[in-house]
């Protein structure tokens, strides 16, 4: 049967659910919260699985409205078309011919669920929050009481904290989702330390969503580094509110001269800027050249190269480029692993790795004839905590922030774009460490010389040679990373796969958390999601306060419109030398704008 008359037979059939649905204009908010909540709790039981933990077809994320409704094209159907079920992908799938989920068709009352939240316009997806309140007070008081009870007054100047309470207080969040934040800011700080052991964030409050940590513990110096990072930081505030100003004040007693007027950072804004340069490189300490980062981590190319103490594998085509591709493995003076690619515009004259597979060239390697010339590269190598670090260079080694599109790209647009931005792309990309990958050189390349045939079988090894040692690394990576974010996620209520075996980080049930919370941290900012930033509990508050000269001087008056929002590099931006954010704070009364 045709699609469009399955669909028409499917809402003869239910035409009488359908005539009860009230329109949204004669619907109070109440009653649309609880037709929102009953769509989430279906999506969440049935579909986040496959489309939020995981993600099965590109751009849906079952949870988040501004997905469902995305334009997809002129020839395929929104996932949700507001107010029109017959004409919504998820309607189709999920209530007409029901191949969805695939665990099994859904009741008919999670049906007619879907049914009345799309009909009523797609409200915002959202349980009836049972979260309390998280007010700016109980913020600084649990940092100040940490300060004073948990930690020994000399060691009080160097520990910080960051919080996730806007994220808590957003009922748009899904519980879900905060135990992602609290992933990635752990997988964040531990992919940028320099401390020899993985340092898991420490919940201070009984809701988790403030985490203090130690920054000698992570080589961080309260001067040096994350003095970078508070300059940075566009959403610093003194408060007003006058108990939350004496917590605030005990903050600053108890860490004296190292208070540097930042109470605490915003996890996601942490998580997102500081794995981008300029701080990723500031926090890793990231060199400016490729020799410089080779002679602090003691390796030899061309010692290694001669010797034979270096393998590789050479792609004609791989994930992140339509180009030839060369993978190369060595070994740090400390016997931690070592990667680094190199890439190429084109796979013409001695970009071609088939002919030149001997490069790069360098003075006394015997086989300058067949070396390659390659454009730059990436290099992943093992932090002393055992997670990985990156840098991006041309082929001069000079140190670049994002990777040319020409010679390779990001096909999940982790950084909002193709480009391969340096640590955030990298973090996405390699999840879970080493990348599995074939060689095509070993058997494919087109030398005829015996001496340059022999040195590729040295320094291209067989395909069981590259999977132990990929198979290697990768274990001792998400050894790692397991105790950075396991705490997060391998919690009582889903540590089980449906057939009983144990969950594991490298399985397909959590996203790359970092990327994750960067892809929503780039989005608009919603009434909603200013509200909860800005610490107000009350979003009508601020809504009749939109249209104020001076909000509108600020450029707020969007977010008074139905589904209104305005960019989030707006409303973080500091021309002068407050933010947005920190203007609207300010005028809202809401605390004072800290530098």
């Amino acid at each position: 049967m045709p699609r469009f008359l399955m669909r028409f037979a499917w809402l003869m059939g239910i035409a009488g659910t359908l005539l009860s649905v009230r329109p949204i204009a004669a619907q109070d908010d109440a009653q649309l919260r609880k037709i929102a909540a009953d769509a989430y709790d279906v999506f969440s039981n049935h579909c986040y699985s496959c489309h939020g933990a995981q993600i099965k077809f590109p751009g849906l994320y079952i949870l988040e409205q501004d997905s469902l409704i995305a334009d997809r094209g002129e020839d395929l159907d929104r996932y949700v078309e507001p107010g029109k079920p017959e004409e919504s992908e998820v309607w189709y799938r999920a209530v007409s011919i029901g191949d969805m989920p695939p665990s099994g068709p859904l009741s008919d009352e999670e049906k007619d669920k879907i049914v009345k939240w799309i009909e009523a316009g797609a409200p915002k997806l959202a349980p009836i929050s049972n979260r309390d309140f998280i007010s700016e007070e109980e913020i600084l008081k649990s940092i100040s009481q940490y300060l004073f009870n948990e930690v020994r007054k000399e060691d009080a100047p160097k520990v910080r904290f960051f919080s996730i309470a806007h994220l808590h207080n957003n009922p748009t969040v899904p519980a879900k989702h905060l135990r992602l934040y609290r992933a990635a800011l752990s997988k964040v700080i531990n992919s940028m330390s320099q401390g020899s052991r993985i340092v898991v964030p420490k919940a201070i409050d009984q809701n988790n969503a403030v985490f203090a940590v130690f920054l000698p513990d992570l080589r961080w110096d309260v001067l040096g580094e994350w003095d970078k990072v508070v300059k940075a930081y566009p959403y610093g505030l003194k408060p007003s509110d006058t108990d939350a100003r004496d917590e605030y004040d005990k903050i600053e007693e108890l860490q004296g001269a190292f208070f540097d007027g930042i109470a605490y950072i915003k996890a996601d804004w942490f998580i997102v800027e500081a794995s981008k340069p300029p701080l990723y490189y500031d926090l890793v300490g990231v060199p400016e050249t490729l020799q410089e980062l080779e002679e602090e981590l003691g390796i030899e190319f061309e010692d290694d190269f001669r010797e034979n103490r270096l393998v590789r594998a050479g792609m004609f085509e791989s994930g992140v480029s339509t180009q030839n591709r060369l993978v190369e493995r060595r070994e740090s003076l400390g016997g931690k692993m070592y990667w680094i690619s190199y890439d190429f515009k084109g796979d013409a004259g001695r970009s071609n790795l088939a002919r030149f597979p001997l490069g790069p060239e360098f003075e006394g390697n015997p086989f300058n004839n067949a070396a390659f010339e390659h454009d730059g590269g990436e290099v992943i190598w093992e932090l002393p905590n055992g997670m990985h670090a990156y840098m991006l260079a041309l082929a001069d080694g000079k140190r670049i922030d994002a990777g040319p599109v020409d010679i390779v790209f990001d096909p999940s647009g982790t950084s909002g774009s193709p480009l391969i931005v340096n640590g955030l792309s990298c973090m996405n990309c390699h999840e879970h460490g080493t990348i599995p990958l074939k060689d095509d050189i070993r058997e494919g390349h087109a030398l005829a010389n015996n001496d340059a045939e022999k040195k590729v079988r040295e320094l291209y090894p067989p395909k069981e040679t590259m999977d132990r040692l990929l198979r290697e690394d990768r274990d001792n990576y998400l050894r790692a990373l397991t105790k950075a974010m396991g705490p997060f996620l391998l919690v009582e209520e889903d540590e089980m796969n449906e057939d009983g075996s144990k969950k594991k980080i490298d399985d397909s049930s959590f996203p790359e958390p970092v990327s994750f919370v960067a892809k929503r941290y780039e989005k608009n900012v919603t009434l909603d999601v200013a509200v909860a930033e800005l610490g107000l509990n009350d979003g009508e508050d601020l809504r009749r306060l939109l249209f104020s000269k001076r909000l509108v001087q600020l450029g707020l008056a969007p977010l008074a419109r139905q589904n209104g929002s305005i960019k989030r590099g707006y409303w973080d931006t500091d021309d002068t030398s407050n933010s947005v954010f920190q203007e609207v704070a300010s005028e809202l009364r809401v605390g004072t704008p800290v530098n």
